[in-house]
């Protein structure tokens, strides 16, 4: 009969309704429910100011985008087993996402990809790996702010040099990269000798010994390019030490209150600052869209910036070189 028609088409359309209100019901509830996400830095080693700086991003952005976050890290940066020991523990755990910065560009490829296949979302900060398992990439350029680095040494060397490159960590990808900024722009010039990278592994105390080192076997030598903040602060205070900062040229990266310190002495003659807050905010931020469903971009260029003595008191510049700490 038609009224039996139409009342099973209605009825038909009542629950299709009902379904989709649940839906939507249910995502809205899911869209509202507090993400879990782990943080894996490189070390939790509180005298690099460059973690404490990231980490006060992390948690002012988990803040704001209501997830629950848990920050580890090895030790040490050189302490590559612990590390893929900390993304396992976090993969069992199951967070919704996990946040990277890796200790080894090959080494965490392996897990990393454990990861993706778990189904929770990867998200790198800082120092990527050889692999696009990653959803997005929060960092620095690390090529083009090698190039800034380059150029500023090439800007104060006059007459033939001896360029030296101190690196914190062999196989991070931060300092790969870095290194091969740096090279690009110093490589074949004629009045610039390169000589090998040193390699200080994962400590400011090291390379304070090898720039003493590298100071002493070879006194022509002009240049220094510290890739971190220990190794440039390590280098500075060498430097200072031997007493040669009109006539060593130091060029650094990052910018705790150590090299500030250097910096104003005129032992640093420039550094390439980061934003480390902005990376460690921009990474949880991107997480959470990653996990949301929302498109989100493969690389997120948080920007670098060449800081002299010069220009250390320009307003700007003040506010990237003392970020808020500690809280």
């Amino acid at each position: 009969m038609p009224w039996r028609h139409k009342w099973s088409i209605g009825a038909i359309a009542f629950i299709l309704i009902v379904i989709a209100g649940l839906v939507y019901w249910f995502n809205g509830l899911s869209d509202k429910k507090p993400l879990d996400i782990t943080v894996i830095i490189k070390s939790t080693d509180k005298s690099i100011e460059f973690w404490e700086v990231l980490v006060d991003g992390i948690h002012e952005a988990s803040q704001e985008f209501d997830t629950n976050v848990q920050v580890w890290g090895s030790k040490a940066e050189t302490d590559v087993d612990e590390q893929i020991a900390l993304v396992e523990k976090a993969i069992r755990g199951r967070p919704d996402a996990i946040v990277l910065a890796a200790n080894d560009y090959d080494r965490l490829v392996p897990v990393a990809e454990k990861v993706k296949k778990s189904g929770i979302k990867l998200i790198i900060v800082d120092s990527g790996i050889d692999s696009d398992v990653a959803q997005s990439i929060v960092a620095t350029d690390n090529v083009n702010a090698g190039k800034e680095a380059g150029q500023a040494m090439k800007q104060h060397l006059e007459g033939p040099a001896k360029v030296a490159i101190i690196s914190y960590v062999k196989n991070a990808a931060s300092h790969i990269d870095r290194e091969k900024g740096v090279r690009e722009i110093l490589s074949g010039n004629p009045n610039i000798e390169l000589l090998d990278t040193f390699y200080v592994e994962g400590s400011e105390q090291n390379a304070y010994l090898m720039a003493k080192e590298i100071l002493n076997e070879y006194p022509d030598m002009l240049g220094i390019v510290g890739l971190n903040e220990p190794t440039t602060v390590g280098a500075g205070r060498a430097i200072r030490e031997l007493e040669v900062k009109e006539r060593v040229k130091l060029i650094g990266f990052d910018s705790s209150f150590n090299e500030i310190k250097l910096l104003d002495e005129g032992i640093i003659k420039a550094t390439v600052i980061q934003r480390p807050f902005q990376m460690g905010y921009l990474s949880i931020k991107t997480a959470v869209e990653a996990v949301r469903g929302k498109k989100i971009p493969g690389i997120i260029d948080t920007g670098s910036l060449l800081i002299t003595k010069r220009n250390m008191y320009e307003e700007e510049n003040q506010k990237l070189l003392f970020p808020f700490v500690g809280n």
